[in-house]
């Protein structure tokens, strides 16, 4: 996680159009300057991001770049981690910051492609609607509660931290015992987990009114990498009470 100074935006003519670096720009029309505030930028970044991972997944599984039978999914894994770390060191460097943005948008969808792959192949597309509209509800619900509670949630991001620590090291285990309740266990441990960090990043975000260059960005990729692991543990909890087959024991 990274640190925000919070500040008030105002409503003054000096606000801009919509810029993902957060700086002030010129408009010729008056009316349409300071249209889009911070937090609807971060939305806005974040529907994009969703949408170059639905382009990933194509390009993963129909372009070939990750298939179930010629699976590079080691070499893609690592290019998303170098893109995060990337994109959030250089994410007040207009157009790079951008470039290396999208590109890691598409990455994770290029990533989970093989995934995908073999749930089409298992007749079980139906898996991934529901997971799509449990996280979509629940994506919905923790948005709706964090701009409308009064409770401040900005201290519980050591907290969050620390349980993310623990459910890795529960992953790790999981490898090694092999037991479809326990990995039903830490997917459910995930869910809750990165639903609440979507609650504290989202939290940041309404309350955040003005920001440092990058500050969308960077505010738009934690929103994006919480509910894109909401979404994948939904579908593994989904996957192992539903898909049956080599899931079930």
């Amino acid at each position: 996680m990274f640190n925000m100074n919070q500040g008030m935006g105002g409503g003054g003519r000096n606000r801009s159009l919509y810029n993902p670096f957060g700086e002030t720009q010129g408009w010729s029309n008056p009316a349409l300057q300071g249209a889009i505030s911070l937090p609807e930028k971060v939305m806005g970044l974040t529907c994009l991001l969703m949408i170059c991972a639905i382009g990933g997944v194509w390009l993963g599984y129909a372009g070939g770049l990750n298939t179930v039978f010629e699976s590079n999914s080691l070499i893609w894994f690592i290019a998303m981690f170098v893109l995060v770390i990337a994109t959030q060191l250089l994410a007040s460097q207009p157009v790079i910051g951008m470039v290396l943005f999208l590109a890691f948008g598409v990455v994770t969808g290029i990533v989970i492609a093989p995934l995908m792959q073999a749930i089409a192949y298992d007749g079980n597309q139906y898996i991934v609607y529901e997971a799509l509209g449990a996280t979509a509800a629940v994506t919905g619900g923790v948005t709706l509660y964090a701009r409308t509670t009064t409770r401040d949630f900005s201290r519980i991001g050591g907290w969050l931290f620390g349980a993310l620590l623990g459910v890795l090291v529960a992953m790790v285990i999981g490898i090694f015992v092999q037991s479809t309740p326990f990995q039903i266990f830490i997917s459910a441990a995930a869910c809750v987990l990165f639903s609440l960090f979507l609650l504290y990043d989202i939290q940041r975000v309404c309350m955040t009114r003005q920001g440092p260059p990058g500050s969308a960005i960077r505010m738009a990729m934690n929103v994006y990498l919480d509910i894109f692991n909401l979404f994948l543990n939904l579908l593994m909890i989904l996957l192992m009470t539903q898909g049956g087959g080599s899931s079930r024991r």
